[in-house]
């Protein structure tokens, strides 16, 4: 009896370990939560769905005029210190979600022949936003310490300030991205992400990823560690379905997408090619939108391609125009009316003076370019009134830069001319 009890207690951790190791997305979870509590959500999404399909038809073959550009705003959400993530490991799922929508990642020519010829460069970018609700300058982040240590897709409470997240921002000004320590539904946990279709709620627009599966540095863990579940869940931001058409291995279901092949159900981990199901030649498992491992997945198709525009050219239509990308000017403080920068416009050696500002204790200065990287960062105990730093990797362009102190925090615009 006891030998047999040691085996189960051996094959339940090993089978826990295991599942943990499975990609869990949560964004059908989500919607039926949504739908029940929302009778009127199906029909709205089934208009949306009538809209789409309506685009695709009368635009899904033209040329796009120019790519699209999205504003995202990503608010991290912690309850430790390692779980507010930094600003390079943000900087890193956001060039990861450009590379993967311009198909300029580096494991693209992993995408097998069979399937090459509908790989799509998506020619979606996205960018930090530059402006604030309150019409100020931000850098496209927002920090919220929480005393939770889960958030509950069902309760979307990651999403309200009132319940321990944060509240999201207009959803027709910004592409909200919640930051959260780890993502459960009721007593299940495991989830690394969900999102939200065109239609929902505007409160709670967006996508929720766990920090575990955030960019690809830092906390980031194996095998979920390439970025690739923001790729999947902005896909289903974008009316994106699984791949699979989630019908429980029946073969009958759809993502609605024509290029894509039947497939019986979600993949796991690395297949070998070809993988095939439901008579197909093999399923498409190098797709974002299967539940493959990050370093599996390199492509978008054609017909996903279509179905995200429609969707930004319909139900998401007001993000065409938000215009946060934009840099903006900022109100100076009497501390930034002091504190001057110079030369500017600058070859990529700079001055600043702080006059007569009290610079004693930590003093941190970070410049962001014009699409909010982060392409300088230094920590400074008790700064000099002068003090010059080099930017020697700066191009030609528009920098923010930000200077944060336990006496004032600056903003301030520089030009680099070489």
């Amino acid at each position: 009896m006891k030998k047999l009890i040691t085996i189960l207690v051996l094959f339940f951790i090993f089978f826990a370990g295991h599942s943990q190791n499975h990609r869990n997305c949560g964004t059908m979870a989500s919607l039926k939560s949504l739908q029940d509590n929302d009778p009127l959500l199906k029909k709205k999404m089934a208009r949306i769905e009538q809209d789409t399909k309506k685009w695709i038809k009368n635009h899904g073959h033209e040329k796009q005029k120019s790519v699209i550009i999205i504003p995202v705003v990503v608010h991290v959400v912690y309850n430790t210190s390692s779980q507010n993530i930094s600003d390079a490991q943000i900087q890193s799922q956001i060039d990861v979600l450009n590379e993967d929508y311009r198909r300029l990642n580096s494991d693209a020519s992993n995408t097998p022949s069979l399937f090459d010829t509908v790989a799509a460069d998506v020619e979606i970018e996205f960018c930090f936003a530059h402006q604030a609700p309150n019409g100020g300058w931000t850098n496209g982040v927002t920090r919220t310490h929480t005393s939770k240590s889960s958030f509950d897709l069902g309760q979307n409470d990651a999403k309200y300030t009132s319940t321990g997240g944060h509240d999201a921002w207009d959803r027709d000004k910004y592409f909200n991205i919640w930051v959260v320590p780890a993502i459960k539904e009721g007593s299940m946990g495991g989830i690394l992400g969900y999102s939200q279709f065109p239609g929902g709620p505007a409160a709670t627009d967006g996508v929720v990823i766990a920090y575990h599966y955030f960019g690809t540095m830092g906390t980031a863990q194996s095998p979920f560690n390439k970025g690739r579940t923001l790729t999947h869940e902005a896909g289903h931001w974008f009316s994106l379905y699984h791949i699979w058409g989630d019908d429980g291995n029946a073969c009958w279901g759809s993502d609605d997408v024509e290029d894509t092949p039947n497939q019986a159900s979600e993949n796991y981990g690395c297949p070998s090619f070809p993988h095939p199901s439901c008579s197909n030649t093999s399923d498409m498992f190098m797709n974002y939108m299967d539940y493959t491992d990050d370093v599996c997945m390199n492509m978008f198709s054609e017909g996903q391609k279509q179905r995200m525009h429609a969707a930004i050219n319909t139900s998401r239509s007001a993000l065409l125009t938000s215009g946060m990308c934009n840099i903006v000017s900022i109100d100076k403080s009497s501390a930034e009316s002091v504190v001057k920068i110079y030369p500017n416009p600058s070859k990529g050696n700079i001055t600043f003076d702080f006059g007569d500002i009290n610079t004693k204790g930590k003093t941190t200065v970070r410049v962001y370019n014009s699409i909010g990287q982060l392409v300088f960062e230094e920590m400074y105990q008790d700064i000099a009134s002068l003090k010059s730093i080099e930017l020697p990797n700066a191009v030609n362009g528009i920098y923010m830069i930000h200077i944060d102190s336990e006496h004032f925090n600056i903003v301030k615009k520089l030009e680099i001319h070489r």
